[in-house]
């Protein structure tokens, strides 16, 4: 798989998120697994150490470099630097299976099947939007525990589309004015008392270059 071929989220802006599969945004580094080694998103090759790449397929799989919450200058290292700094607790996280028919959540069961027997990889975690306030809810689950924010998967898309998709949406709690205007246009209001996270511009920058 061409890693500059991969899918990239759209911005939120307002649609009917019912039915859409939703899942926590990343705080990691996006990389592509094409079934021999892992490539970064500019197409640069990521020297992985063997027991990080134990047990994964021969079968591209799109995620992230991921050390957790708040580790994204771990991720960044193991990522820029290779096999040395892959420590303890960095994971290959899969959201998606390009090269695979179906629906989202369909390719996802697939992935995860493709992957129980890598110690160092995982599925996301998903679940389906059943009302408009889910969304509010999840991001402020997320906010508290340190999370960036939440990605919208289309539960239309029956493949792995390339280039930047509206069967895509990335919800940021970067700016939580902006949602709040969606919102209340549609009838609903956030609660109150939920505090912007400041990010430092340089680790910002970083995010840019490295993340989707």
């Amino acid at each position: 798989m061409n890693p500059r071929a991969l899918s990239h989220g759209r911005d939120y802006d307002g649609e009917d998120p019912l039915g859409w599969f939703v899942s926590e945004k990343l705080d990691g580094c996006r990389a592509v697994w094409d079934g021999r080694c892992f490539w970064t998103r500019q197409g640069s090759v990521i020297d992985a150490p063997e027991w990080f790449t134990e047990g994964l397929p021969r079968f591209a799989l799109d995620g992230e470099i991921w050390a957790g919450r708040g580790g994204f200058e771990t991720a960044r290292s193991a990522v820029q630097f290779g096999r040395e700094y892959f420590k303890p607790g960095v994971r290959f996280v899969v959201f998606d299976l390009p090269g695979f028919t179906g629906r989202w959540d369909e390719r996802m069961q697939t992935a995860a099947a493709m992957i129980k027997d890598a110690p160092h990889a995982s599925a996301i975690e998903y679940s389906v939007i059943t009302d408009r306030r889910d969304v509010f809810a999840k991001l402020q689950v997320f906010q508290s525990g340190g999370g960036e924010g939440l990605m919208l998967k289309s539960p239309h898309e029956t493949s792995y589309t390339p280039g930047r998709t509206a069967n895509l949406l990335k919800v940021k709690l970067s700016h939580p004015a902006f949602f709040t205007l969606k919102f209340t246009r549609a009838g609903h209001h956030p609660a109150r008392g939920v505090r912007k996270q400041s990010t430092k511009p340089e680790t910002v920058e970083r995010r840019q270059a490295m993340n989707r």
